[in-house]
């Protein structure tokens, strides 16, 4: 059984799979372009690029940037049955100004808010398998402040490639936002340790060989038994 993080290993576990059946084998994300990095600019621009659906978090990451001291814009990239409840949401809260829903959009086009962006959001609560989105952004050297929700903690380490942050706890999300605006340097650090990471632990020809190496194993193991 391949899974993707040690969250997806565990729930295994815990329905009593045998662990020395299971691999954790992590996709690799898009490579990033080496020459764009962010200006990280007084626009203070928070990025959210995902689906906008109950368990992803983005009422609850509207909540946080309400409680936001320092001046912002977020973009909003995404569609889903949960936008229209959180555009009026956003209203309630007096973001309207502030925030801005633009539906989905080409990849290329991200390029452009990769450069301006401070700080990418990532809001779910339900138990994400890993949240891809995540590793694509630091291939950006961008920061990312995210819930401790399934297998996110396999790829944020808190302090060091972005915040992670107690599920739910929208005051910590606030403040540790808030930090990251405040302190350009800060993000650009976590940005580049979270490049230097992904580029290390998401490597594809490493990939390539530990599946080929699963595969040979898997089948020599088959073709003994069948001896």
């Amino acid at each position: 059984m391949v899974v993707v993080t040690t969250s997806m290993r565990d729930e295994l576990l815990n329905n009593v799979f045998a662990a020395s059946r299971i691999e954790i084998h992590a996709p690799v994300p898009r490579m990033g372009d080496p020459s764009l990095r962010s200006s990280f600019n007084d626009r203070n621009l928070i990025l959210y690029a995902g689906q906008i659906i109950r368990g992803k978090g983005v009422d609850l990451m509207l909540r946080a940037l309400a409680r936001l001291k320092t001046p912002f814009q977020c973009v909003i990239l995404g569609d889903g049955n949960h936008k229209a409840a959180c555009e009026a949401l956003s209203q309630e809260l007096g973001l309207s100004d502030r925030v801005t829903f633009k539906g989905f959009i080409p990849q290329e086009e991200l390029k452009g808010y990769y450069r301006e962006c401070s700080v990418v959001a990532i809001s779910s609560v339900w138990p994400e398998p890993i949240a891809t989105i995540g590793l694509e952004v630091m291939r950006y050297a961008l920061p990312v402040v995210a819930f401790d929700a399934g297998g996110i903690r396999d790829w944020l380490t808190d302090g060091q490639t972005g915040f992670l942050v107690r599920w739910s706890d929208i005051d910590q999300y606030a403040a540790r936002i808030d930090q990251l605006l405040q302190d350009k340097a800060l993000a650009r650090r976590l940005g580049e340790n979270g490049l230097k990471f992904v580029s290390e632990r998401y490597d594809f020809d490493g990939y390539i060989v530990d599946l080929e190496t699963m595969f040979t194993r898997v089948v020599g193991e088959v073709g003994s038994r069948a001896a």
